[in-house]
């Protein structure tokens, strides 16, 4: 009895020794732990974090009208807010809506309109590309998801992405180069134009500074020609003018690989191909006629320039660059063969004794050229275009011509008076005036009513013959 409680008196012992030693071994562990972790900590490796920071903070999205401000048509924009734990940031989401059809509570336009399916699901797009984003970075590691880093990522505004604007800074800067070369000044002067018409858009309709141009897509050239329609009031060719530029930079962009498809491809500019606008023989004598006292300084050169172009039907840009190497004779006369600055096609004129004249009038004088080009020899002292077509509507008010002359009127003048009501087939005059087709000197020519009247009376001595029989 004695040796089996002795024996559980020495279990008993050897089990306390055992859970000592467990709890010392335990109390080692800890402090060896806590030593570890922090030197890991401040050593920068590793991260320790509480639980509570482990956790994933909800995102909240809010849809608001802000009815303080409204356009023309009486459209508030739709802005939202992205919040996360202490982070918001806020937003246009591109589209705006009538206030009435606005429903706070639900964060969405009521009823069927086509205003309201399609802004609807512009806003579902948006929730959808937001929580995707957020699900996104929320599921990598070692990422701190903020508001302002999911709003780039929506709208591809972080700083590795360009905007399009960007690109068309880029454009010109390339295309202002090139100046003197094979480009014009007065392109360049158009593309600076446009970029500030373009910057005006995004601000007013998409409410942003600048647009990924990933977005630049047919629905942005639609609302783009819109824009100048209806908050520009531009007439249709001069909004395709301004399209055409935006179609240089895309195309530009997709050759370089920047962009994957060409937005123009599903989308035709129009034009309004309208009536040629040319004054008549008899007006041009009216003009030719006015004597010196009438006109001052400039008026009188910029006349003459004006009747140089009626007699040859050169453009400004041409009449500018005119120099002696482009007058050579031929078959017994002068012929100006000059390459235009548009397009590169060489020009074939017969130099009439009028446009001769008035080249020998200012032979000698100096001209000035562009500002990027160096003085070459121009046989003609022409103004500045706006110059010109001021000093015209003065001479129109003297010589009683009621139209809004301009100086490419000059050229349809040529085409129409000059040429082909003398009876000059149309083939010979679109290749004087450097046209590669037909079809573009049908714009320029128009048969005037003597031209007609002068072909009826050539066929009414063969029709005479004919008589009704019944």
């Amino acid at each position: 009895m004695k040796k089996q409680e002795f024996s559980y008196q020495i279990v008993r012992e050897t089990m306390k020794g055992k859970e000592q030693l467990k709890v010392v071994t335990k109390t080692v562990f800890s402090l060896l732990l806590s030593m570890f972790c922090i030197a890991q900590s401040s050593s920068g490796k590793y991260n320790f974090v509480s639980k509570k920071t482990m956790e994933k903070e909800k995102i909240k999205l809010l849809f608001y009208l802000k009815r303080g401000t409204q356009d023309k048509n009486g459209k508030s924009p739709i802005m939202g807010r992205i919040s996360i734990g202490r982070s918001m940031v806020q937003f246009s989401c591109k589209c705006a809506c009538t206030p009435k059809i606005w429903d706070s509570r639900k964060q969405r336009l009521v009823g069927k309109s086509s205003e309201a399916v399609s802004v609807n699901r512009e806003l579902d797009r948006l929730q959808v590309s937001v929580h995707q984003i957020y699900e996104s970075l929320s599921g990598k590691l070692n990422n701190t998801v903020t508001a302002g880093k999911i709003r780039e990522l929506v709208f591809g505004l972080n700083s590795e992405s360009q905007g399009l604007l960007h690109h068309a800074d880029e454009y010109i800067d390339r295309f202002r180069e090139r100046v003197g070369i094979d480009r014009s000044e007065r392109r360049l002067k158009c593309l600076l134009l446009f970029r500030k018409h373009l910057s005006e858009f995004l601000r007013c309709r998409y409410h942003v500074d600048d647009i990924p141009v990933q977005k630049a897509d047919t629905a942005l050239i639609k609302d783009l020609e819109e824009y100048f329609a209806k908050e520009k009031g531009f007439k249709l060719n001069t909004s395709a003018g301004y399209l055409t530029m935006l179609a240089s930079v895309l195309k530009d962009l997709h050759k370089r690989h920047i962009i994957d498809t060409y937005p123009f491809i599903g989308h035709s500019i129009r034009w309004d191909v309208g009536t040629p606008r040319y004054i008549t023989r008899e007006e041009v004598n009216r003009i030719a006629a006015l004597s010196e006292k009438e006109l001052q300084g400039y008026e009188q050169v910029s006349r003459d320039m004006f009747l140089f172009s009626c007699y040859t039907g050169l453009s400004y840009t041409d009449v500018y660059h005119l120099t002696a190497e482009h007058i050579i004779h031929e078959s017994d006369m002068d012929w100006i063969r000059k390459p235009r600055v548009k397009t590169g096609n060489v020009c074939h004129i017969p130099l009439l004794p009028e446009a001769s004249a008035i080249i020998e009038r200012y032979r000698g004088i100096n001209t000035r050229a562009f500002r990027h080009e160096p003085p070459k020899g121009y046989l003609l002292p022409i103004p500045g275009c706006d110059t010109v077509n001021i000093h015209l509507k003065k001479i129109a008010r003297l010589c009683g011509i009621q139209k809004t002359l301009t100086y490419h009127m000059a050229r349809h003048t040529f085409a129409s008076q000059m040429t082909l009501s003398e009876g000059v087939s149309i083939e010979s005059v679109s290749k004087m005036l450097g046209h590669s087709q037909i079809k573009t000197t049908q714009v320029y020519a128009e048969t005037s009513p003597e031209r007609v009247f002068r072909d009826v009376e050539k066929i009414l001595p063969l029709i005479a013959q004919y008589r009704l029989i019944n």
